[in-house]
């Protein structure tokens, strides 16, 4: 992808283009209820679009918190280059700028045979469609405490946890980043977290090691971008050792037990970022969306609806999805707009969008001065009903201008699409 092109990408990224030109009439839609369970990127998205091209739709969204913090940008504050306040959009826009109805609480089922969705609170709600967007859950691992090692893979409080961990930590010491097996929310992530810890602690903390326990058998999201990195620029800070797996941590002793090719091992760090294996937000396995032994939950892509419940009108986005397209921030917000045009066409006695695509990017900086960009689009396919990738790209090297102005006004664009 030329920089034109690129930078054409960052323009419309976050552009609703699968609802751009709408071929029909909401008429039959009129007071229809949609109800949105979860507001982070995905379920933000398909509340606000339901609205803004669906104006007679009674659309609810449930979420506890008043307002989102991207997981997205949100390593950057880990090293104190940016505050969590830039991360952190109210929900109220989308009740105050486009009239959805906002609701404090928390899903606990949703129950297809009533077309009803059972709250913490002990109300109930009813819909015609209802979208979950209930994000990750992770398994547990024997000793982990997340406060003594925190994941910071929903960002607030955990993001917060590490930042304030890493900044006590010592010259010389040793940061741990613990990766799992993929799929898990945002392959890139963890590898942009050690560069941007490695810079810092070149600036700051002189003498201080990374230590990347990698349970896949090699970098799971742009290798030669990171790979470039790891050996070159930030050779005598980082060492990334692949085909981990982590046994147990013992939080009082900062230590975790692992195996490498059969063989047992240990290792101790001032700092560790254990990431846990990830499964799909706890509310779809409790509605019964997970089959038995999956760990996602399997929808159509053509409209992001179960295929345990087809007929339910039951859809399922973002981080809980099994359709094997990325997990990202950016993705769930495509994934949004695609189930959407496909309820508003249900709403009006239309099938689906018959070829959807869609598309995500990354910005991941390498240095204080320099980051990296990488682009996926997926396209459907007939013959075997799923989403396939069509096209990528990743930069050929890091480069000051992705770091300064493209990374940030991807950043800003998908926000601004998402939740104002």
């Amino acid at each position: 992808m030329n920089n034109l092109n690129r930078r054409r990408f960052i323009q419309v990224c976050g552009v609703g283009v699968a609802l751009a030109a709408l071929p029909y009439s909401l008429q039959a839609a009129t007071g229809a209820r949609v109800v949105v369970l979860g507001g982070g990127f995905a379920g933000a998205t398909a509340a606000k679009y339901l609205r803004l091209f669906g104006h007679d739709l009674n659309v609810t969204l449930v979420d506890p918190a008043a307002a989102h913090v991207s997981c997205v940008g949100s390593n950057l504050v880990l090293t104190g280059e940016s505050a969590l306040a830039e991360l952190t959009n109210p929900l109220s826009v989308l009740r105050d700028r486009y009239g959805v109805e906002l609701l404090a609480d928390s899903a606990v089922r949703v129950d297809p045979s009533t077309n009803t969705v059972h709250l913490a609170s002990g109300a109930s709600l009813e819909y015609e469609h209802v979208i979950l967007a209930p994000g990750i859950d992770f398994d547990a691992v024997q000793g982990h405490d997340f406060q003594a090692m925190p994941h910071a893979w929903i960002a607030g409080e955990q993001t917060l946890l590490l930042r304030d961990q890493l900044l006590a930590m010592p010259a010389g010491g040793t940061f741990v980043i613990a990766i799992p097996n993929t799929p898990f929310r945002a392959h890139t992530a963890p590898y942009e977290r050690a560069t941007v810890v490695a810079d810092f602690f070149r600036r700051e903390r002189p003498g201080s090691k990374i230590l990347i326990l990698d349970a896949n058998p090699g970098i799971a999201g742009m290798r030669r971008t990171f790979t470039t990195a790891f050996e070159g620029v930030y050779r005598d800070i980082v060492e990334y050792v692949p085909n981990v797996t982590v046994n147990a941590a013992d939080a009082l002793n900062m230590r975790l037990d692992i195996s490498r090719d059969g063989l047992a091992d240990s290792v101790t760090a001032e700092v560790i970022n254990l990431i846990p294996a990830q499964k799909a937000g706890k509310l779809a396995f409790d509605s019964g969306l997970v089959p038995d032994g999956s760990r996602f939950a399997p929808v159509n892509p053509l409209n992001y609806a179960s295929t345990l419940v087809p007929a339910a009108n039951v859809h399922v986005l973002g981080d809980s999805q099994s359709t094997g397209q990325a997990k990202s921030g950016h993705m769930a917000n495509a994934q949004a707009k695609v189930c959407v045009d496909a309820i508003l066409r249900d709403l009006a006695g239309l099938e689906p969008d018959p070829a959807p695509k869609t598309t995500a990017a990354a910005f991941p900086p390498i240095t204080r001065k320099t980051a990296s960009w990488t682009t996926v689009t997926y396209s459907f396919d007939p013959v075997t009903m799923t989403m396939v990738s069509t096209s990528s790209a990743e930069a050929p090297e890091p480069t000051d201008d992705v770091r300064e102005e493209e990374g940030p006004g991807w950043l800003r664009n998908l926000q601004r699409d998402s939740f104002a």
